[in-house]
């Protein structure tokens, strides 16, 4: 499985100019404002590009010359919102299978089942979001992810809103996570410890461009031994 992505968008005076392709788990490392989110809102669909493709396991998302553009619904790419956007009124499961339709209530039990325990969430069923921890809501909006079974899954600053202890915790439980979901996973940062931990490949960003795409023990390797991939807001 592969992504490739080579798009233009312009957003006022800010251009996104990014050309990479990505497998396994790869990392956008970069500052705040330097086109991370957007580079994957275009990638779900959310954003269309000025110009460009985007060409996920063979199949074309976006090609601004051809005149295709999947809707995201069409483009089975989970996306994890830095905020997690769960819907305050309703339990766990009912935010688990809000994207669940068309299927018999006995598969969708099955599946319910199946992702409740994958993501511990089991004896929480009928909480609201109000009532779990940072951690927990994080993996109801997981869940609601995975249970669609997305081609690819995406993950803005998933760690952002959580203090250091649960965020050191929860970054083991994730690796865990992406190798039991066995696809690709592009996961947005700009944190340095994160990507060094949770990524094979590194498209390090700057200023709506790519200016280094490795892996991940190549490019910190680089940087350590003062080689720098041109003026880098982030301290290595």
């Amino acid at each position: 499985m592969s992504l490739y992505v080579d798009v233009t968008k312009k957003l006022g005076k800010f251009t996104l100019d990014v050309s990479f392709e990505a497998s396994g788990i790869t990392g956008i490392l970069g500052a705040s404002g330097c086109g991370k989110t957007m580079t994957l809102k275009c990638i779900a669909g959310i954003e269309k590009p000025d110009r460009g493709k985007i060409v996920l396991d063979g199949i074309t998302l976006f090609d601004s010359e051809q005149r295709i553009n999947l809707t995201p619904q069409m483009r089975k790419v989970g996306y994890l919102f830095q905020n997690y956007a769960l819907f305050p009124n309703m339990n766990i499961c009912q935010n688990i299978l809000c994207g669940q339709r068309g299927e018999r209530i006995g598969d969708k039990k099955q599946k319910l089942s199946e992702i409740l325990d994958l993501m511990q969430l089991g004896g929480l069923e009928k909480h609201k979001p109000h009532q779990l921890s940072g951690g927990q809501q994080q993996r109801v909006a997981l869940a609601r992810i995975m249970i669609g079974n997305p081609r690819l899954l995406m993950l803005d600053e998933p760690f952002s809103s959580l203090d250091s202890h649960l965020r050191g915790q929860l970054q083991i439980q994730m690796l865990e996570l992406f190798k039991k979901f066995g696809k690709d996973v592009i996961m947005v940062t700009h944190n340095r410890n994160e990507a060094y931990m949770l990524c094979e490949h590194i498209a390090l960003i700057d200023d709506g461009r790519i200016v280094a795409h490795k892996d991940t023990k190549q490019l910190f390797s680089d940087f350590k031994f003062g080689i720098r991939c041109l003026d880098c807001p982030l301290e290595f």
